[in-house]
């Protein structure tokens, strides 16, 4: 199996991915993760909650 080094584009780290992939990674397991876990709430944020600029 092909490995490829890997930064993080939330927390820097390096971490390593298959070349063989169809999508190429740009976030560790944990940024996934935790990535994966904001966009399932995203429904229950509202209007009011985000910010004016």
């Amino acid at each position: 199996m092909q490995t490829k080094k890997i930064i993080c584009r939330d927390c820097k780290k390096e971490f390593t991915a298959k070349i063989t992939s169809r999508y190429s990674r740009k976030y560790c397991d944990e940024c996934s993760k935790k990535r994966k876990k904001d966009y399932e709430n995203l429904y229950s944020v509202k209007f009011e909650d985000c910010d004016d600029d």
